[in-house]
């Protein structure tokens, strides 16, 4: 089946990304994002720019993962779904890039989510996104021909591709229940994954995801290009080069009163999962007026001073908000 491309865009400003791009919730490539960077300027040879990326590491180790040559680049978890299907470890990164430079033995070995400021604080300034909130982390991620499996983040990302290519898939939110998600306390590394295979999918026993392919949609990007993935869009990321460099951002786009919506979901667990049908059908009216608000702001036939919890949160609302809560689990 073909996959629809991802839209694409060139030379936005952070103002249009962040008021017309953003609310949209769509994902979209940049291209030519970070085409100025000097990894890409100036150390266009894979050897060249190793060597930058060593002279800018500290000394200590960084986490690696490699899997044998016939998992085929794919880290997942073991048939046994207990296990994974590769190890981690640690290394100095210039002996990690030599491994790597040197053909790993036919093995996928990779160094994924390594902040610059822990890992390469001599490069902490050599990164710049003026499309994110300032102060936001550049993360490096290096590798040879590895997959990423199908998973999803609760932060919005911007990543942007240094060296090598990768392919991006992508699934809108609304997908979940045809992705077939696994379990969420015990992944790859944090994320939650989709159990399918997106090169090869058994429709037999995951038959719901021929209709998440309707929905997906793809794109390479190469050195200096970019893409913006909105929280929780399923993305699926293939390296397809034998050296690859990607730097991505992470941030979170709400208050800092705000607390994690994960705590709120784990919590439903016990709180509304379990209730009878129709009980739950009540409660899903509740969560769409007050929580999701699909009649616009709750509450506005009273005055503001009578809202209580339930209206408008300013951080002394939050803090009664969270006080009512604690109070009730005496």
């Amino acid at each position: 089946m073909t996959i629809a491309p991802l839209a694409e865009t060139h030379g936005l400003t952070r103002d249009t990304f962040v008021n017309e791009i953003v609310p949209k919730g769509q994902p979209i490539v940049l291209r030519g994002a970070v085409s100025s960077w000097a990894a890409i300027t100036q150390f266009s040879d894979d050897d060249d720019l190793a060597s930058y990326l060593i002279d800018g590491a500290g000394s200590d180790p960084v986490s690696i993962i490699r899997a044998k040559p016939s998992v085929a680049g794919r880290f997942f978890y073991a048939d046994n779904m207990r296990d994974f299907n590769f190890e981690r470890g640690l290394l100095p990164f210039a002996q990690f890039i030599n491994i790597m430079r040197c053909g790993a033995d036919g093995d996928s070995i990779y160094m994924g989510s390594t902040p610059m400021s822990e890992g390469f604080a001599g490069l902490s300034n050599d990164f710049d996104m003026p499309l994110v909130p300032a102060g936001t982390e550049p993360r490096l991620w290096v590798g040879n021909r590895t997959v990423v499996s199908t998973h999803h983040d609760a932060s919005s990302n911007i990543a942007c591709v240094a060296a090598g290519r990768r392919t991006f898939t992508l699934f809108p939110p609304d997908q979940v229940s045809n992705l077939y998600p696994g379990p969420i306390e015990h992944t790859t590394a944090g994320p939650q994954l989709s159990m399918v295979d997106l090169d090869d999918p058994d429709i037999e026993r995951y038959p719901r995801y021929a209709t998440a392919l309707e929905s997906a949609k793809s794109a390479e990007l190469g050195p200096g290009d970019a893409i913006y993935i909105p929280p929780l869009w399923w993305h699926h990321v293939r390296a397809t080069s034998d050296f690859n460099v990607l730097v991505n951002f992470w941030w979170r786009d709400r208050p800092e009163i705000s607390r994690e919506p994960i705590e709120a979901f784990v919590l439903s667990l016990l709180a509304v999962r379990q209730l009878p049908e129709h009980e739950r059908r009540a409660w899903r009216a509740m969560f769409d007026y007050f929580i999701f608000q699909t009649d616009g702001p709750p509450m506005e036939h009273l005055p503001e001073e009578l809202r209580g919890i339930l209206g408008s949160i300013s951080p002394a609302r939050a803090q009664e908000i969270w006080k009512f809560f604690t109070g009730m689990m005496r």
